[in-house]
């Protein structure tokens, strides 16, 4: 009888669950990952670096659905193509939505109060709270063959509100396709009612 209890515990010991590695072959092949931003920095000297981040779409599950709040996590994958190497960070992305601060919701809150809206005012409500904040947590680093490196480097934790400024524009696009992928409809297309 023990055994049989021995044998069993180093079959179940001999198939755990592994941890999936992933590479940029399987981000651009499989319809799972969902490419949302890119951005090419070029430099003076002729060379240039991009970054793309890649939405894992079956990652996207529901944390909190009280209309106008709403909360979504989801996994990401950012690839960073270097002069003379790659790299695929994943990460935990969790966003909190308020869509009182929609592009939409603050076009119409604008025209209740005047017929003819100042686009400057909504652009300035806009920006000053784009209605997201997000918490990002790295969760490992990848070779581009979905290699894991081990490195002795803290991992990224970001726990801070969204800005629609050109710092902000790859997360922004992460955090919009999260929504896309959840509810089928952009966050700025959300009309407060």
């Amino acid at each position: 009888m023990l055994r049989k209890i021995l044998l069993a515990c180093m079959v179940l010991g001999t198939f755990t669950i592994q941890t999936q590695a992933i590479s940029i072959n399987e981000l651009n092949g499989s319809p799972q990952f969902k490419n949302v931003y890119e951005k090419t920095y070029s430099y003076g000297d002729g060379s240039s670096n991009r970054d793309v981040f890649f939405l894992n779409t079956y990652s996207v599950e529901s944390l909190e659905y009280a209309a106008p709040h709403y909360k979504l996590k989801g996994t990401v994958y950012s690839v960073d193509e270097r002069a003379r190497d790659w790299a695929i960070t994943e990460y935990e992305l969790t966003a909190t939505y308020d869509t009182n601060y929609s592009l939409a919701s603050l076009i119409q809150a604008q025209q209740s109060v005047k017929p003819s809206p100042a686009m400057y005012a909504v652009i300035k409500a806009a920006q000053d709270d784009s209605g997201i904040q997000i918490e990002l947590q790295a969760v490992k680093r990848y070779t581009w063959d979905g290699t894991v490196v081990n490195s002795p480097a803290r991992l990224l934790h970001q726990l801070r509100p969204l800005d629609r400024s050109r710092s902000d524009q790859d997360l922004f696009a992460i955090a919009d396709a999260m929504f896309v992928v959840a509810y089928q409809q952009h966050f700025d297309d959300i009309v407060l009612k």
